[in-house]
């Protein structure tokens, strides 16, 4: 079978590869090339308007310069060069009138007749990009920045605050990657970044849901600003977001014991992370350090979970204290009855006849709360030796399906210790 070889005629070949190996354009401009322009100079007469207009703009004498610049410009139209350096000045004066727009206009001009020396072309470019960021042309900024690399010797191009001025334009346009690239290489290039980039750098990662290059940035900024509270909460907040809780509650607690914690969220969230990674007695302590300080509220809630808290380490005292704390602020027996269970356990029989009779006089208690009440209360009299006000607790637990078979079982308990004293 024969192979079909298509060809292009020669002279349309040859004129494909040349095309295909020229220089890429910018605004017109070739990229990659080297300027070649010839040393401008300014007549002595031009030079001279100009030291003169250059003191009135010293002396902030705007309004009598700018026209005289307008004059000059008009004198200079056949020489690119001094109609380039006239227009720079006329852009100068323009942006500290605060007129940014004519400014531009000045500028755009200045460059185009691409006359310029390299340092002076360069820096004109990088003023309409910082300028156009300021009015908030993010792409037009970035337009500019485009070229700047374009006509910029390579060798030259690697300042890091221009990368970072790249990268702050992606990301105000919402291109987090390229935003990325741009602010690694600014980094990159320099000895010492700022911390502000590395800011950029995590506000990007947290963008892309790079959760675990975040905690790395993060390993970095806050040892330059160990104080800084919101990278701790923002480190914590991604070990969250990976499924880390140990490491989540590791460093909200460094960050408590420096002592940057300082609202109510701050505390309880960490109080939470402890009792979750089986650390109670901490998390009650954090949670009394908040409520001493003011900085955590002193609701019945509140104390209500420091109570659970204790009770969990086995701290009853601690827990009982606690809960009489809620307690106090309770509109409804349910604090009450978790007290008696506690006054039980300590036999603290008398405080707990008080507290489960308080409990049951306030009510708002579910079924089972209220059964309990009864059943307990009948175990604290009966401990007191009140037995008929135990076998009346006792004999109203077994209202109460869920409790009924234990009320039974303790009235049995109480007779046969009743029938036993009596025998004696």
């Amino acid at each position: 079978m024969k192979r079909l070889i298509l060809t292009l005629p020669a002279a349309l070949l040859a004129a494909s590869l040349a095309q295909a190996q020229q220089p890429a354009r910018v605004q017109g401009f070739e990229c990659g090339v080297e300027r070649e322009v010839p040393a401008g100079a300014l007549t002595q007469s031009t030079y001279s308007r100009l030291e003169r207009i250059y003191e009135m703009i010293g002396e902030e004498n705007y309004a009598e310069a700018y026209p005289e610049l307008e004059s000059l410009l008009e004198r200079t139209e056949r020489d690119d060069y001094e109609q380039a350096i006239v227009l720079q000045a006329m852009g100068h004066v323009r942006y500290t009138q605060d007129r940014p727009l004519e400014a531009l206009a000045h500028f755009q001009r200045a460059v185009e007749l691409n006359s310029m020396p390299n340092a002076q072309q360069f820096e004109m470019i990088m003023l309409i990009a910082n300028i156009y960021y300021q009015l908030d042309r993010f792409q037009d900024a970035l337009d500019q920045l485009d070229l700047w690399f374009c006509v910029t010797p390579p060798d030259q191009t690697n300042v890091a605050e221009v990368w970072v001025m790249k990268a702050s334009l992606h990301a105000q346009k919402d291109e987090f990657q390229q935003s990325l690239d741009a602010i690694d290489r600014a980094i990159s290039l320099s000895d010492e970044p700022k911390e502000q980039w590395y800011q950029l750098k995590l506000a990007m990662h947290l963008e892309l849901n790079e959760y675990a290059e975040g905690i790395d940035t993060l390993k970095i900024l806050i040892p330059m600003s160990p104080e800084t509270k919101n990278y701790w909460l923002q480190m914590a907040a991604l070990y969250m977001e990976l499924n880390n809780e140990e490491q989540s509650k590791a460093t909200l607690a460094l960050a408590y014991r420096r002592g940057l914690l300082d609202r109510q969220s701050e505390f309880m969230q960490l109080a939470s992370l402890l009792q979750m990674q089986d650390s109670p007695r901490q998390a009650a302590e954090v949670m009394e350090d908040g409520l001493a300080r003011g900085i955590i509220e002193g609701t019945r809630r509140n104390w209500e979970m420091v109570g659970g808290a204790w009770y969990e380490a086995r701290e009853l005292d601690k827990a009982l204290t606690a809960y009489e704390q809620a307690g106090g602020m309770a509109e409804d027996g349910k604090i009450d009855v978790q007290r008696g269970f506690l006054l039980i356990d300590l036999e603290r029989w008398e405080e707990a006849r008080d507290a489960l009779s308080r409990a049951i006089q306030l009510g708002g208690l579910s079924e089972s709360d209220e059964g309990n009440a009864h059943l307990l209360l009948g175990m604290a009299y009966m401990n007191l030796d009140d037995f008929e006000a135990a076998e009346r607790a006792f004999n109203e637990a077994t209202n109460y399906s869920r409790v009924r078979q234990a009320a039974r079982e303790w009235l049995n308990h109480m007779r046969e210790e009743r029938g036993r004293r009596s025998g004696r």
